[in-house]
């Protein structure tokens, strides 16, 4: 067997972990004789299990900090585990979401050993990329952009140039993969002539998520007469298990008509959607985009992450809306007006927008490159 490790660190969010699991996916169709094997801190973790894949779980950050682990005792384990693993395994290559030296410089344990292996860096556009962390990227054979060439900023060292590789958007599932509109409202008992709004600002959380929240559903539903001119029926992603009481408090005052869902991946779901207001991570963005549902983005603050940019991209493109979390107040109403008004044009827009087959592509750059 040829084992091919993914390094997946993420906590609440399912950024990382999503990416690699799409190349994942692709690698079992493109050659069965690779054996992807993960090593990941992030609480989505039983997705792995759920497609079919081994996976080595150590605590995330954010639980760490929760139940008072000491952070240098938990990048000491990371660091142990992933030596462990690599001199059992033997992996021919490692994958590396985001963090070149791992999130707590972990992966320094394993980047120098004198292994036959490839390394690959996945570099989703970052915002405060200084120097240090781009000359880091040294480490790696060949650097990835889940992006369509040119359409982000993706500093690598100078000598690096020829080693990037841009394979498109990434996605969990390709549309040929998707169920039909019909089929999928049927499941979620949704009437033809009902408008099905999706409200999700993401797993990633921040302070202001609760108040994001609280201001949209309020002033969704004190415009009841556009609810009832247009049907409008809300889709809101149930909050996970430990999210606070405060954010489960919000959600239980819904209509009934709400319906209270929680799949992944929710691309799979999306052909039932007709409008959305999202944030704009990175997967939730793409899928929404590629499956051409009219959108209103709220950018939301995720470190490294540029929401704001991926955005503004997409409503110069005029293949969505966004707002600031400062303009929701005075304008999310007016701006769902337009929506609806323009959905046709920006459903047609927002397909345009993007190419989504970087899985495909990202796998076939890995098998490529490995058998070199």
């Amino acid at each position: 067997m040829k084992y091919i490790l993914f390094y997946t660190v993420n906590g609440l969010g399912l950024g990382h972990l999503t990416r690699c699991l799409s190349i994942a996916r692709q690698l079992k169709k493109q050659d069965s004789s690779l054996v992807p094997l993960f090593f990941t801190a992030s609480e989505g973790s039983h997705l792995l299990y759920q497609e079919g894949f081994a996976y080595y779980k150590v605590p995330s950050k954010t639980i760490a900090k929760e139940s008072k682990l000491l952070k240098r005792d938990l990048a000491i384990s990371y660091s142990e585990i992933l030596t462990s693993i690599v001199n059992t395994y033997r992996p021919v290559a490692l994958v590396v979401d985001t963090f070149p030296l791992g999130s707590m410089n972990d992966l320094l344990s394993v980047l120098g050993l004198p292994l036959k292996w490839k390394k690959f860096f996945i570099h989703r556009e970052q915002m405060n990329m200084d120097k240090n962390k781009i000359e880091t990227q040294n480490f790696y054979d060949y650097i990835i952009a889940p992006h369509s060439k040119g359409s982000a900023k993706i500093p690598v060292p100078i000598h690096k140039k020829e080693d990037l590789f841009w394979s498109n958007e990434i996605l969990i599932r390709e549309k040929t993969e998707l169920q039909s509109r019909e089929e999928i409202r049927k499941k979620l008992g949704v009437a033809e002539d009902e408008n099905l709004l999706l409200v999700n600002l993401g797993g990633g959380g921040d302070k202001t998520t609760l108040e994001n929240y609280k201001q949209i559903f309020d002033l969704i539903l004190n415009s009841s007469s556009l609810l009832r001119q247009k049907k409008i029926r809300l889709f809101v992603p149930k909050p996970p298990l430990n999210a606070l009481e405060s954010i489960k408090e919000v959600f239980s005052k819904l209509p009934t008509s709400t319906i209270l869902h929680t799949h992944f991946p929710l691309i799979e779901l999306m052909s039932a959607f007709d409008y959305a207001i999202s944030a704009a991570g990175y997967n939730t963005f793409h899928e929404l985009l590629a499956c051409g549902i009219p959108t209103i983005f709220i950018p939301k603050s995720r470190g490294y992450d540029d929401q704001y940019g991926r955005a503004k991209r997409a409503f110069d493109a005029k293949a969505a809306l966004f707002l600031e979390e400062k303009q929701m107040q005075s304008g999310l109403i007016d701006s769902l007006k337009i929506l609806l008004d323009r959905k046709a044009e920006m459903a047609q827009n927002a397909t345009l927008f993007l190419k989504t087959d970087g899985a495909e592509q990202a796998a076939r750059f890995l098998v490529e490159k490995i058998k070199s």
